[in-house]
């Protein structure tokens, strides 16, 4: 079987592999590089698109390329977990593989994610009264056949 080799990689320069969860001030580093792992030139300047993407999970960020790499922050709390990294810049993509992961660690502080943020703004009631006024009243909303049960009630009083 012949040696197959990357036509565009990635290189971490700055940060590490494993970050707690909840640090969004870490700052990680990744050279854009050409198959002989030299950086491209004509990338200088250019907005790149970074993804790090943990099963169906995506987290998208842009940064500009700066002397050959990009440089960016979580900026917000994720799900504990392996990340890929994929950065695409000019026409280019630089696949992520086993040396350009992150993996972020449960923190001991029970820290709250931005999914669950959205969950815990929802309100329960509105979200309720809302589903059910687009119902009709043989899928469960408000009902006109079920009769005025005070009005039975006083009619048997006479």
């Amino acid at each position: 079987m012949a040696y197959v080799r990357n036509s565009t990689n990635l290189k971490q320069v700055d940060g590490g592999f494993l970050v707690k969860q909840g640090d969004v001030a870490s700052t990680f580093a990744f050279s854009l590089l050409d198959e002989n792992h030299d950086p491209i030139s004509q990338l200088e300047g250019q907005e790149a698109s970074i993804t790090l993407t943990r099963g169906k999970e995506q987290l998208r960020k842009t940064a500009v390329v700066t002397n050959g790499a990009v440089t960016f922050n979580l900026g917000m709390i994720l799900p504990a977990g392996l990340y890929q990294i994929e950065v695409s810049a000019g026409g280019y993509t630089f696949p992520s593989d086993d040396s350009t992961q992150i993996r972020i660690t449960k923190s001991d502080k029970n820290l709250v994610t931005e999914e669950i943020h959205s969950l815990k703004e929802l309100d329960i009631a509105e979200e309720v009264k809302k589903q059910l006024a687009g119902l009709s009243a043989s899928e469960g909303g408000a009902c006109q056949e079920i009769p005025d049960l005070l009005f039975y009630y006083n009619l048997g009083k006479v």
